[in-house]
């Protein structure tokens, strides 16, 4: 399944500096089953050119742990009077000790509306976020 026109909108582009911003939330499981979730900026996730895939920088060593042993994400964005939620399967992934460098295959997506206006989870970007993300241990 390719991304949808929708989703693959709302992840294009990079961030500017003093702009609001959508964060994306990332969903794994932990290793106890649990959910875990890591916020994620259009500087850490984007949509291959021909948009078969979606890609992901991740910096999280939690997030990384649960890709790493399940291979399996869901990732949510809002756009106007849209939840998109998108099931994630990992396709390829380059492990670095900075980040994992992952190609997503897009399993299922649900486009939900109820026609009533949405406000994703936002930040303001600093420069520092346009460039790369830190080390965090979400």
């Amino acid at each position: 399944m390719t991304v949808p026109a929708g989703l693959a909108r709302l992840l294009a582009g990079r961030p500017d500096v003093g702009a609001a911003e959508q964060a994306f939330p990332l969903l794994t499981v932990d290793d106890a089953g649990f959910p875990h979730v890591a916020l994620l900026s259009k500087a850490e996730i984007d949509v291959t050119p021909d948009g078969s895939a979606v890609l992901a920088v991740i910096a999280s060593r939690r997030t990384r742990a649960n890709l790493g042993r399940d291979g399996r994400a869901g990732l949510i964005a809002i756009g106007g009077t849209v939840a998109h939620y998108a099931k994630l399967s990992v396709v390829r992934a380059i492990d670095t000790p900075a980040a994992l460098g992952c190609v997503l295959r897009v399993a299922e997506h649900k486009a939900d509306s109820l026609g009533i206006p949405l406000s994703p989870i936002g930040f303001v970007t600093t420069a520092p976020a346009t460039n790369n993300t830190s080390a965090q241990s979400h």
